[in-house]
């Protein structure tokens, strides 16, 4: 059983799927209380549920129709009224979210995740210390843990694997988003 950690960054790379900007399969968000509304990638779905959580619908309808993730990110940050305190008890719980729809929504995605067994899972991002670990694939290996960053999305997708592996055994404990 392998038990090297898997590192992913961009969407281009080998495990690109993992990737926030995966556009290969969009997701749709299915509501008894609203329209369905359609994600191009799990970036779209994390940059509107920051423009939702701070109550601005313009930047929130301009994110679904941006065609890029880059630009997502963009107006991520010019969503109004934005609260780093607020964000920062809420960004976990919005991308969870997101990647359980991402992840039920393609069942290739889902067999690929699961695929990956029990594998420490990073985002090897060099520019991102919050959701990835602030070093590229190529230097994450050698590189001292103790100076990583957060990893919260390689994190989230682990507990993600987790509740998807628990759903297709039939534990009920997990609730479905």
């Amino acid at each position: 059983m392998e038990t090297t950690p898997i590192y992913f960054w961009r969407e281009t790379g080998h495990e690109g799927y993992l990737s926030q900007w995966w556009m290969d399969h969009p997701f749709t968000l299915e509501s008894p209380d609203s329209s369905p509304i359609t994600f191009k990638t799990a970036e779209h779905y994390m940059m509107h549920g920051k423009a939702i959580l701070f109550n601005d619908p313009k930047v929130a309808l301009t994110i679904l129709k941006a065609d890029h993730p880059r630009k997502v990110k963009a107006l991520g940050r010019k969503v109004s009224g934005f609260d780093e305190a607020i964000w920062n008890e809420n960004r976990e719980r919005i991308v969870r979210e997101g990647s359980l729809l991402k992840f039920r929504s393609s069942p290739e995605l889902k067999e690929k995740l699961l695929a990956t067994g029990e594998r420490e899972l990073v985002e090897a991002s060099p520019m991102d210390r919050i959701w990835g670990i602030g070093y590229s694939p190529e230097k994450a290996p050698a590189s001292d843990r103790s100076r990583w960053g957060l990893n919260l999305l390689g994190k989230l997708l682990m507990e993600v694997r987790a509740q998807l592996r628990e759903e297709e055994e039939g534990d009920p404990e997990w609730t479905k988003v």
